[in-house]
């Protein structure tokens, strides 16, 4: 009587085929949350960096006008439980760790999305989407619902113009991952679709606009306060995300242990 074939050789040999896929699949994603916390750090610090420096004289006038209403309002001073630099500080540390995680995201986004911008190296697919992705998450959102300095705004009004926002925020995602798809799905010459893909965003953004109701608070703040408030927040949103997609692209060019690849070269 001959013997019964084991499987289990035959199991274990196919484990063994399998783990080197596996093992390819978890050292690229190590490599990319790697790269996406050391992008997100270098973004948060630039951020920081030009608070700092080109919106520190906005952003302190704009506390000091704060003082003063609420000085002005309660006939009383009362001694901040934080020093202006304490503040500093803190308000650094808070952009760095938004940094760390936008960084992750956009990181794991461009894995994903990657072989789909057409991008011929990983350098020109990062610094692409990071270009979408202001437009949607910053530029969008501040051109319906623009930065306003601490001093503007009514206290009751907070759970709304939040609400409002995230909406804003939401739908411009949204409408970029739409339009996208129909760019990606619609067979038209270049320039057709080029032009198809404009006027298709610009629709869609014209019903977001209108959709949505304005800002429910009246700006009272003098009018050069305000804008150069604006301009300080969303300059250091663009430090941002500039430094996120170079850093990024950057990284994601090096070279990787042998047979990994960044997964972001456009597809043959």
């Amino acid at each position: 009587m001959s013997p019964r074939p084991s499987t289990s050789s035959s199991t274990t040999a196919a484990t063994s085929r399998a783990s080197p896929a596996t093992e390819h699949s978890t050292g690229r994603m190590k490599r990319i949350l790697g790269i996406g916390c050391l992008a997100g750090l270098a973004a948060g610090a630039a951020a920081a960096l030009f608070a700092a420096t080109a919106g520190r004289g906005p952003i302190r006038d704009a506390i000091a006008l704060e003082d003063s209403i609420s000085h002005g309002t309660s006939g009383a001073h009362h001694d901040d439980l934080f020093s202006r630099g304490v503040q500093e500080i803190g308000g650094a540390i808070g952009l760095i760790v938004f940094g760390l995680a936008l960084g992750v995201i956009f990181a794991v986004v461009l894995a994903a999305v990657g072989p789909r911008l057409v991008a011929s190296t990983p350098l020109t697919a990062s610094i692409r989407l990071g270009f979408f992705g202001f437009v949607a998450v910053v530029l969008v959102p501040f051109l319906k619902y623009p930065a306003n300095p601490p001093a503007v705004g009514d206290p009751d009004t907070v759970n709304e113009r939040t609400v409002l926002y995230f909406a804003v925020l939401g739908l411009s995602i949204l409408l970029t991952w739409a339009v996208w798809r129909f760019h990606l799905g619609v067979s038209l010459s270049p320039v057709a679709k080029a032009w198809a893909t404009a006027a298709l965003y610009g629709a869609g953004l014209l019903v977001i606009f209108l959709a949505l109701p304005g800002n429910p608070d009246a700006i009272d703040a003098p009018a050069d306060l305000v804008w150069r408030f604006r301009l300080a927040s969303l300059g250091g949103l663009a430090a941002a995300w500039a430094t996120l997609a170079l850093v990024t692209g950057t990284l994601l060019s090096r070279p990787g242990r042998a047979g990994e690849s960044s997964g972001t070269q456009a597809p043959a």
